[in-house]
């Protein structure tokens, strides 16, 4: 029994691309050392609550399936997205790692 080489698009990868075309929309006309704070940001957001260690302790196998990557996706691009917004607005990110 041969398996089916077609690409099969989840339901979640619309969403997933509108918040990308979000995070390019609201990076657009800030400076590029504005945009990594605001990764760096939402990193250590995502770290805080402990998303990042659940993945990461997942099997790879459950790592691998598509909706859990784009639920991860989602949410650290969420996160950005949310801190872009901040800082147009005037708010200074607050750091909750020291270095």
């Amino acid at each position: 029994m041969k398996k089916s080489t077609k690409v099969r698009r989840d339901v979640v990868s619309p969403f997933r691309d509108k918040i990308w075309n979000l995070f390019q929309k609201l990076a657009k006309g800030m400076d590029g050392a504005d945009v990594v704070i605001a990764l760096k940001q939402a990193g250590e957001e995502i770290w805080a609550v402990g998303i990042d260690d659940t993945y990461s302790n997942m099997s790879q196998q459950a790592q691998d399936a598509e909706p859990l990557g784009n639920a991860f996706d989602i949410t650290w691009l969420t996160v950005v997205c949310i801190k872009l917004k901040e800082m147009k607005q005037g708010k200074k990110p607050k750091v909750r790692i020291h270095t």
